[in-house]
Formats: C-alpha cells, sequence, structure tokens
C-alpha cells in the first residue's frame, strides 16, 4: 500500500515545521483546495498569510500546487507570497509535479506534500517517493464532484488500510481525519 502518510493532523497549524525543517525538509509543496482553505473561499485569510510568512522564516520555500486553474491558484500564490504554483496538476498522475520539481531543482528528499485526500495529494507523494503529511479536509461540502468520487475510491482504500495498518487508521479516526 503506498499511500502512507508521515504525518496526520486536523490542520496545517497543527504540523510542526521547525522539526520538518531540522530533519532536513527545505520545500513545501501544499495542496490548496480544502488544505489551505475552501473551495469558496476567494482569498486567503489572515491567519492563512500569517502561517505563510511563518514557514517562510524558518526557511522552507512555499509552493502550491493544485488540481484547479491557474486563475485560481496564481492569486493566492501572490497574496501568500509563495514562490511559485503548479496549476492544473493531474494530481494523482506524477509527471506534472515530477517536471515542476525539476524545473525549481528540487532535491526530492527535501520536500514534504501536504493534502487533504489519499488519492490525489498522498498518492503522487508516494509516486514519486516523497514524504507527505495529510491534514483533515476543512469543508468537505464545498467539494466538487470530482473530489467526491475520489473520496468513494478513498473509502475503499480506508477499509484495507483497517486492516494492513490498524495503528494509522486509528490515528486517522482520533484526529477526525476520518469518520465510521
Amino acid at each position: 500500500m503506498k499511500y502512507f502518510p508521515i504525518e496526520v493532523h486536523k490542520t496545517i497549524f497543527d504540523i510542526n515545521f521547525t522539526r520538518l525543517y531540522a530533519k532536513g525538509k527545505k520545500i513545501i509543496l501544499c495542496d490548496l483546495d480544502n488544505t489551505l482553505i475552501p473551495y469558496s473561499e476567494s482569498m486567503p485569510s489572515k491567519e492563512l498569510i500569517e502561517w505563510a510568512d511563518r514557514v517562510k522564516a524558518i526557511g522552507f520555500k512555499l509552493y502550491l500546487f493544485s488540481n484547479n486553474k491557474d486563475t485560481r491558484v496564481l492569486p493566492f500564490s501572490l497574496v501568500l507570497g509563495a514562490d511559485g504554483y503548479l496549476a492544473n496538476a493531474f494530481k494523482p498522475f506524477m509527471r506534472r509535479t515530477k517536471k515542476f520539481l525539476k524545473q525549481i531543482h528540487a532535491s526530492f528528499s527535501e520536500v514534504v506534500i501536504i493534502g487533504d485526500q489519499f488519492v490525489t495529494d498522498i498518492m503522487v507523494a508516494k509516486c514519486l517517493r516523497i514524504d507527505s503529511i495529510l491534514v483533515k479536509t476543512i469543508d468537505p461540502k464545498t467539494q466538487k464532484w470530482y473530489t467526491k468520487i475520489n473520496r468513494l475510491r478513498e473509502k475503499r482504500y480506508l477499509k484495507k488500510l483497517a486492516k494492513v495498518r490498524p495503528e494509522l487508521y486509528k490515528l486517522l479516526k482520533e484526529k477526525e481525519i476520518i469518520h465510521e
């Protein structure tokens, strides 16, 4: 099973970025919709802008990557002061993400991918052998129809996970990332 994140958190604000940086992570590749903000939001909150400033102050390069369009991702990237972004990433397919990481001269061992979906964010990370962190979906009600299809696939995966990695499954339930 190739979907195991290295950490699981309720929000991006719960992640210890200082510890990640000390472990050699230098680049954050972060999903946008329902990881950083709900689909319904058109601009990042003050709290999110402050978060971006904090992780950059630690020394991280911050990049956004999303299956959404350039017209959605670019404004967020600019307001957050991100070092760049990849729109139309076609996650879980790894081709565009891999090409993007090569363009920014990223060492894959220094990258951490943060997202809210197993079948897109975590899968592309594992296909590229990049560490990943799973966070709880911010607002499931705002998900697009295709994300809802992914969530059905995710449920099948979680049933297998409960058998293969019961401790991880238990952690996901404790952090309210999944519900039965």
